[in-house]
This record gives C-alpha cells, structure tokens and sequence, in this order.
C-alpha cells in the first residue's frame, strides 16, 4: 500500500503586526552614513530601517531596565 507523498505547504507564521503610523527622520553627516553602510554591507544586513529601529528600541528598553527604581 502506498503512502500519500504530497507535502503540504506550510503558512507563515502570522504575527499580530502593530501599524507604524508614526515616523522619525533623522540626519547622519557623511561620516557616519558611511560608517552605517559599511557596517550593513560587512554583516549582511538588507534592512536598515529595521536595523536602526531594533538597536534604537533594544537600547531604551535597556536603559529604562538600568534606570527603574529598586527598593534598597
């Protein structure tokens, strides 16, 4: 008796995605937008919106983590 061999095909994982609707400009001189595209073109880094969001966004989590109020 034969199996049946058809692979199904897998659905992406769906993650609730939250609409960015609010948006930051910000200005990079010569020097640093060189060191930016260097750095994405060293490590392979296709998105540099997303680059600049996580490591913004990891580092303010980070500091409200350092900063909270602790009992003694």
């Amino acid at each position: 008796m034969k199996k049946n061999t058809k692979t199904k095909k897998k659905k992406p994982v769906s993650r609730p995605s939250k609409k960015r609707n609010k948006r930051i400009v910000f200005a990079l001189n010569e020097v640093e937008y060189d060191a930016l595209c260097v750095y994405c073109k060293r490590f392979h880094i296709r998105n540099r919106s997303q680059f600049i969001r996580d490591n913004v966004l990891r580092n303010v989590s980070q500091r409200f983590v350092d900063e909270y109020p602790t009992l003694f």
